[in-house]
């Protein structure tokens, strides 16, 4: 832990790439492999030895030239390995961790993009660009793209819960971590082992499907993977333990000398620790690219050894420090804030309105008009604003048509309030929740005459439940990733929604 005197000094220099940590990951890597050709070879002679009771069919693994000739093999498939994990490394990187681009109409996603920018010039970064994960989760990233450029990516949960400049706390972190050359470091590690963390359970699940259905070479390979890659996970986790704990704290401390707002970064961290939407469905394996754990359930002998990121606890000390803020000061000026906050959530009415006009009326400004009708009473579709999100509403009968995308934004926001009417039907589908699944699950389906078609592609649309947690009926479009939602039926899944976080 750094002293009050360290962490005041005045000109904060952040570590420098070095080229030594980059050979050091190819070390472990060769290391690593050799380790598991010397056991593949070891398998396959003692195989042999069983059938071939000869000597030397065992033996020649444990000689001077046995050895030799497995890091011959070993050095190649390492070097083929590295190469073909940075292949790629951009794209495969923004799959794994679900990232969306910037959506330019959206006034969420235009405010992260202009506090981007403003950071980006008033730091002298190098090229960044900008995504979003849909989770309600709260997290932040950056990683390189190892062609000079740099990622960062913000959950929408993130953008829905935290301040201005709380969020600007937070991307000026992940600027430190670029700024500082090592997040190349731990990118490449990422690539080398973290990226394919979820792949151990497909392998377990393959050694299961295997031993269900008699064929045992197929599980006896599928666990000895698992085991391989269960072997890679922790390597990675030690390796990236000890790479990013210490940059934690640098690109906190980089943070604070960049905005001169250390206490911005501390209400954010305490709002991020302490969000029950956890830190979204980023993969265990990438956690160093993170702000936040994502690894909280660790377990075991090496759990303290795998951990990527220091406490938040002290993280937020130190800034405190910086700030000459003392804790008890910070929790009652972070109740008050929050308090505030929460009173500012459901401030505005929905833009989703009935009116008493005819059904047929035009749509009030130029180009508000959908080119479409509505499904359910084929009045005309306006776009309208709706907590930064575009939906397509009907002013004649209440229902709106939301794309997949715009919903998942939707959710994670809380800007609109919510009416008698609308909680008491979100209280209804909690209630009869248990219900309706049953009814489903024997079967029962609307008749082909009750359907409506997509407003977009004339196909007719699926009817269930938005999911099996929220028995909620909704209509969906497969072809054009659309759903529609009958009167009050939206805000009912956000009341639904909320509950389920808070």
């Amino acid at each position: 832990m750094s002293t009050g005197r360290d962490l005041r000094r005045p000109l904060f220099e952040i570590e420098r790439e070095k080229r030594w940590r980059v050979w050091l990951l190819f070390a472990l890597l060769l290391a690593m492999v050799s380790v598991a050709v010397w056991v593949a070879c070891l398998i396959v002679s003692l195989c042999l030895f069983v059938v071939f009771p000869v000597a030397h069919t065992f033996g020649w693994a444990f000689t001077l030239r046995g050895v030799a000739l497995i890091v011959g093999i070993a050095l190649p498939a390492t070097a083929l390995y590295w190469f073909l994990s940075r292949i790629g490394a951009r794209e495969r990187l923004l799959r794994a961790m679900h990232c969306v681009p910037l959506d330019p109409g959206d006034k969420y996603h235009q405010r992260l993009g202009n506090i981007v920018e403003e950071m980006r010039l008033a730091t002298g970064s190098p090229r960044l660009d900008c995504y979003t994960v849909q989770t309600l989760g709260l997290n932040a990233f950056a990683f390189s793209d190892l062609c000079g450029g740099g990622v960062i990516g913000v959950t929408e949960g993130a953008l829905a819960r935290l301040s201005r400049q709380q969020l600007q706390g937070v991307v000026a972190h992940e600027i430190g971590h670029i700024l500082s050359g090592g997040y190349v470091t731990v990118t490449v590690s990422c690539l080398l082992f973290g990226i394919y963390s979820s792949l151990g359970d497909e392998m377990e699940d393959a050694a299961f499907a295997g031993a269900s259905a008699s064929a045992a070479p197929v599980a006896v390979v599928a666990l000895l993977l698992r085991g391989w890659l269960w072997v890679l996970q922790t390597a990675s986790s030690v390796t990236d333990a000890a790479l990013s704990r210490e940059r934690e704290r640098q690109a906190d401390l980089a943070a604070a000398r960049f905005t001169h707002d250390p206490l911005s970064l501390a209400e954010a961290l305490r709002i991020i620790e302490r969000h029950p939407g956890g830190a979204g469905y980023i993969p265990e394996g990438l956690a160093p690219l993170c702000i936040r754990d994502t690894q909280g359930g660790l377990s075991g002998p090496l759990a303290s050894w795998r951990r990527t990121h220091p406490p938040i606890a002290e993280r937020i000390t130190m800034l405190l420090a910086l700030a000459n803020v003392s804790p008890a000061d910070f929790d009652r000026q972070f109740g008050q804030a929050a308090e505030h906050f929460e009173q500012r959530e459901h401030w505005s009415s929905s833009p989703i309105k009935v009116s008493v006009a005819s059904t047929a009326r035009a749509a009030v400004a130029p180009g508000a008009a959908v080119a479409a009708s509505c499904p359910t009473c084929a009045a005309s579709l306006r776009e309208v604003d709706y907590e930064g999100a575009r939906v397509a509403a009907c002013e004649s009968c209440g229902g709106c048509l939301v794309s997949d995308a715009a919903l998942k934004r939707i959710l994670a926001r809380r800007e609109v309030g919510f009416s008698d009417d609308q909680r008491r039907l979100a209280e209804h589908v909690a209630a009869s929740g248990d219900q309706q699944r049953r009814v489903a699950r024997s079967g029962r389906s609307r008749s082909a005459a009750g359907l409506i078609r997509c407003p977009r592609c004339a196909r007719t649309m699926m009817r269930g439940h938005f999911n099996y947690e929220h028995a909620l009926e909704v209509d969906r479009c497969a072809i054009c990733d659309l759903v529609w939602f009958d009167r009050d039926e939206l805000e009912a899944l956000q009341i639904l929604t909320e509950r389920q976080v808070d």
